[in-house]
């Protein structure tokens, strides 16, 4: 049977303490250990585009996500961000052999003033534990085993401690349409993460994506690897 893939939106929140400031802060949340989909991963608010995203333009699909962004900051964070300030910078795609949950999810960027957020918190149901902090700390803790980060979420938070934030924002929608679909791959008693532009990818079974410019940034492939997964370059 056929995995329906479903919409969804995902937010970097980015609160930049001045004009130049290239390791702004961002807010992330830790996922509830009852979730089925990612338990206990640290994430970047979002969830499922729903019906009630459409709004009175229904037939434009991409300011339905751009409205689950926003209101997923809401519901999730409490955190209020401005739709016309959402910049959508990359689009993932669930791989097939992550059934019975997949998801097309496109993220988005945005900037907060330095002075506003504080108020932000993780709802307690879905997530817990919210909190602001660089992407070098984040990673810092993930190397440490003390947080477990998805590969898509490790892929940006990399590419935000390279400073890389602003020219996403500058991306158009047409250059991050284009999904990246990952493909699983079991090794004896670890998992690979197999990512488009890696080697072996077109050979593998599971539903095939094209290779985005954008993803050749990213790593080619991350496994499994005790609390973590761990990027291969």
């Amino acid at each position: 049977m056929t995995t329906a893939v479903q919409p969804a939106a995902t937010v970097v929140v980015l609160r930049p303490r001045g004009p130049n400031d290239d390791a702004p802060e961002l807010y992330m949340l830790r996922r509830s250990s009852k979730s089925a989909f990612m338990p206990d991963a640290l994430v970047f608010p979002g969830g499922r585009v729903e019906a009630e995203d459409a709004g009175p333009d229904a037939h434009s699909e991409d300011q339905s996500f751009a409205r689950a962004a926003r209101r997923e900051c809401i519901e999730e964070a409490s955190l209020t961000v401005e739709l016309d300030r959402l910049r959508w910078f990359d689009t993932w795609k669930t791989p097939s052999g992550e059934s019975p949950r997949r998801f097309m999810a496109r993220f988005y960027l945005t900037t907060i003033p330095a002075d506003q957020g504080h108020d932000a918190i993780a709802d307690g149901v879905e997530t817990r534990a919210g909190r602001w902090a660089s992407a070098a700390s984040i990673l810092d803790q993930w190397r440490a085993e003390q947080v477990d980060l998805p590969p898509p979420t490790l892929s940006i938070l990399l590419g935000l401690a390279a400073g890389d934030w602003r020219d996403w924002l500058a991306r158009e929608p047409a250059g991050v349409r284009e999904p990246i679909l990952p493909k699983v791959l079991p090794i004896d008693s670890s998992i690979h993460i197999v990512m488009p532009h890696d080697p072996d990818y077109a050979g593998l079974p599971g539903d095939t994506g094209s290779v985005p410019e954008r993803v050749l940034a990213f790593p080619r492939r991350f496994i499994r690897a005790g609390k973590r997964w761990v990027p291969q370059t």
